[in-house]
């Protein structure tokens, strides 16, 4: 058991991650949150996620994985894009396994299970709605403060926006989560049924919901587009009857799949994309670091948000676990963004990436993936292992060299 006290401003999956694995490793951790496990699992709809094979590894790894494997399992990404708006088939279609499964367990059962599994593990949770005064005091009762409260406006000028690794001002997509009942005698896909159009994108999971065995929707409208239509809509009813209207009118192969389905909950808004510097001066001078969206907030359409965030949990901690008795100072805290930034600025240019519109060589590798499986599965591994977007995707030469030479192992 160390004496080293380590306070967590935050209760999502990179706080709680963080917090779950260095009580295991002795810390003395108090975990800061503004609501209670219950609120949490009753509460709003908090993201629509897909957690990929190494942050469930994490989870097992932690002893916090308390879904069997094959609930709400995803196995394989499908892939579909139109040319054209209405397109009744899509003009590219294929899939490719997944390395592991995936699963979409909705995040308020997962938040609500872990905050209670933290206490049976004896780590202290404070209830409280922590500001800047609030930190301040943190800074003086505990050897490290880690921020790790989401994305939002109430830490902005603690950890200000590094412009040089955030391209974007605004937000690239207007973005609409939904959770839907089906009934019992649709089958599910074990896939995540991913479509593109000049318009925008749709995703589709299978999902583990407050209510039970659900469809999950993610819908990603481009701005001042046709599927940028949400002014006005207030309520889950409302989400609803506009996504069953954009899939037929944008995605009609898409548009069977919730014909049957009763809407559950709903989400939406707008994320600017954001890298922040990671070390945060107080007005005391005590520094404190971000973690998670505090850190780095993406948009959800590459899926990383927590996969990154479980990713940045593992790396933190080890970096806490190597500094033993030394000062957690500036240094230490750089070096932990650092470590974390390795895989993180992969996950971050990718979802940046998909953001924008598609570079020369993007045509060619999705036309490709079509008849190639092995370009297939390399596309997919990335939102598996972000670290593998390199340049065979993100290089025009470098992609159509690869793609000729995958071309060529597949003729044989």
């Amino acid at each position: 058991m160390t004496s080293r006290r380590i306070a967590i401003v935050g209760a999502g999956q990179s706080g709680l991650l963080l917090g779950l694995g260095l009580r295991a490793n002795g810390y003395d951790v108090t975990i800061v949150a503004d609501k209670r496990a219950e609120e949490v699992r009753s509460g709003p709809l908090l993201s629509s996620q897909l957690v990929f094979g190494p942050a469930i590894a994490l989870e097992r790894q932690l002893g916090v994985h308390f879904w069997p494997g094959d609930v709400a399992a995803v196995t394989e990404i499908s892939f579909t894009a139109a040319v054209a708006p209405g397109a009744p088939e899509p003009a590219i279609a294929w899939s490719a396994g997944l390395a592991a499964p995936a699963q979409g367990v909705d995040q308020r059962l997962k938040v609500a299970a872990w905050m209670t599994e933290y206490t049976r593990r004896g780590g202290e949770i404070r209830y409280q709605k922590a500001t800047l005064d609030d930190i301040e005091g943190f800074a003086r009762e505990f050897d490290l403060v880690v921020v790790a409260a989401g994305r939002g406006p109430q830490f902005e000028r603690l950890f200000p926006r590094d412009d040089a690794l955030s391209p974007y001002r605004q937000a690239q997509r207007f973005v609409a989560a939904l959770q839907m009942r089906v009934p019992d005698d649709d089958p599910i896909p074990a896939s995540l049924r991913f479509s593109q159009s000049p318009a925008g994108e749709v995703g589709i999971i299978p999902a583990l919901t407050v209510e039970g065995r659900a469809l999950g929707m993610g819908l990603f409208a481009v701005p001042g587009g046709p599927m940028d239509v949400w002014d006005g809509v207030s309520d889950t009813e409302q989400h609803f009857e506009l996504v069953r209207k954009l899939l037929r009118d944008q995605f009609p192969w898409r548009a069977e799949i919730i014909e049957r389905a009763e809407p559950l909950s709903s989400l939406r808004g707008r994320i600017t994309p954001t890298v922040r510097h990671p070390v945060g001066t107080l007005p005391s001078g005590a520094k404190v670091l971000a973690l998670g969206d505090t850190a780095v907030t993406n948009d959800p359409l590459a899926g990383q948000g927590a996969n990154l965030a479980a990713y940045a949990a593992r790396s933190y901690a080890s970096v806490i676990l190597e500094q033993g008795d030394r000062a957690f100072d500036e240094g230490f805290m750089r070096a932990s963004f650092a470590r974390f930034w390795t895989v993180g600025r992969y996950a971050t240019r990718f979802s940046n990436d998909l953001l924008a519109p598609p570079a020369a060589h993007m045509p060619a590798l999705f036309q490709t993936a079509q008849v190639v499986p092995e370009v297939a599965r390399r596309f997919v591994g990335v939102f598996e292992n972000p670290a593998t977007y390199t340049e065979w995707a993100t290089d025009g030469t470098a992609a159509m060299r690869y793609l000729e030479e995958a071309r060529a192992r597949a003729r044989g």
